[in-house]
C-alpha cells in the first residue's frame, strides 16, 4: 500500500482519476486484511463457517466499510492516522457481520421466547480455573434469574434475554418485532433499571456482579 498523510488520502479519494483508483484499491485491500483478521479472531461467532464462506464475508464487510468511509470521509478531522480511523470501520463492520451470523441459523422467535440458547456452560470457561469465582457466578446468575422472572414483563425478559445475554445484534430484534431502535432501547434501559432494583433489594453489589463476570461479558452495566 502506498504511504500517504491524512492530507493526501483525503485529496485521492476525494478526487477522480487514477489517483482516486489506486487509492481506493490500496484502501480497500486494508480493509480487506482488517475485516478478515477481526473474523477470524471472532471465531466464537464465526466458527462454524468454511473459510471460502469466511473470506467472502470479510470482502463484504470491506465493501460495507469502504462506503462507510466514503459517505463519511469529510468527517475526519486528522486526529489520528487515516488508517487508523479506516481501520474502526472495518473492525466494526466485522464484528457486526460475525455477530449476525452467529444467529443466522437459529430462528429468533425461538431465542425472543426463551426456548433456543446456547447452554451457560459453553460460555463461561473461567470457572474451571477458578472454582470460587465459578460459585460466585453460579449465585449471582441465579438471583439474576429471579430477579428476570418476578420482576420484568415478559417482553422485557424477552429482549434482555436476546440482547444482554445471548449477544444478538439489535438490528436482528428491531427487524424481527418490527420496531425502532429507541423502542428496544427503552425497553433494555427499563428492564436493567428493574433488575438492578431488585439485586440491591436483596443485597448484591451491581457493580461486582459486572466486576465477577467482567471475564466473559455476560452482564454489563
Amino acid at each position: 500500500m502506498t504511504r500517504r498523510s491524512n492530507a493526501e488520502w483525503i485529496v485521492a479519494l476525494d478526487g477522480a482519476g487514477d489517483d482516486q483508483a489506486v487509492a481506493l484499491t490500496d484502501l480497500r485491500t486494508y480493509l480487506l486484511r482488517a475485516a478478515l483478521f477481526t473474523l477470524q479472531r471472532s471465531l466464537h461467532y464465526v466458527g462454524h463457517l468454511e473459510s471460502s464462506i469466511l473470506g467472502e464475508l470479510a470482502e463484504d464487510c470491506a465493501q460495507e466499510a469502504l462506503t462507510a468511509i466514503l459517505h463519511h470521509l469529510h468527517a475526519f478531522r486528522g486526529e489520528s492516522q487515516f488508517t487508523t480511523w479506516a481501520y474502526a470501520f472495518a473492525v466494526n463492520t466485522a464484528l457486526m457481520a460475525a455477530r449476525r451470523e452467529r444467529w443466522a441459523p437459529v430462528p429468533l422467535d425461538r431465542v425472543l421466547e426463551g426456548t433456543e440458547s446456547l447452554p451457560w456452560s459453553a460460555r463461561d470457561e473461567s470457572g474451571l480455573a477458578d472454582p470460587e469465582r465459578h460459585a460466585l457466578q453460579a449465585e449471582m446468575m441465579a438471583a439474576i434469574r429471579n430477579g428476570i422472572e418476578q420482576q420484568l414483563t415478559l417482553k422485557q425478559q424477552h429482549v434482555l434475554r436476546a440482547l444482554v445475554f445471548e449477544e444478538v445484534p439489535m438490528d436482528e430484534v428491531v427487524r424481527h418485532w418490527g420496531s425502532n431502535r429507541n423502542a428496544v432501547y427503552k425497553l433494555v434501559h427499563d428492564a436493567r433499571r428493574k433488575l438492578k432494583a431488585y439485586l440491591t433489594a436483596h443485597g448484591f453489589d451491581v457493580k461486582a456482579i459486572v466486576d465477577v463476570f467482567a471475564v466473559n461479558g455476560t452482564i454489563s452495566g
